[in-house]
């Protein structure tokens, strides 16, 4: 398999500001539909009020988990990224010292 590490860096740069951009978004939305109470006072409207804030509340919980998968998925690609450059580090290390050992 053939793993370029500046691919997945960048690949993880891009996630992890797909990540910002969900919570920034979820973070304006929020503000947005939590701000006012159009549906009124009465019976009616508190009754549609609160099973509509339930489910917000659900929406946006799910949306903000998905962010928190979005930053995981990117520190894991970036950790991949780390971990082939060094093993193609220890490798040329490893082949120096073996040709410098062979005297060749």
């Amino acid at each position: 398999m053939h793993t370029e590490p500046e691919v997945l860096a960048g690949a993880a740069q891009q996630i992890a500001g797909v990540a910002v951009e969900l919570e920034t978004g979820l973070g304006a939305l929020e503000a947005t539909v939590t701000t006012q109470n159009p549906w009124g006072a009465d019976e009616p409207g508190t009754v549609f009020g609160a099973a509509y804030t339930e489910v917000l509340s659900h929406a946006l919980e799910t949306y903000g988990s998905h962010v928190q998968l979005l930053i995981t998925a990117a520190e894991g690609l970036a950790d991949w990224a780390q971990q082939v450059v060094e093993v193609d580090q220890q490798s040329d290390a490893l082949f120096t010292s073996l040709h410098g050992r062979l005297g060749a």
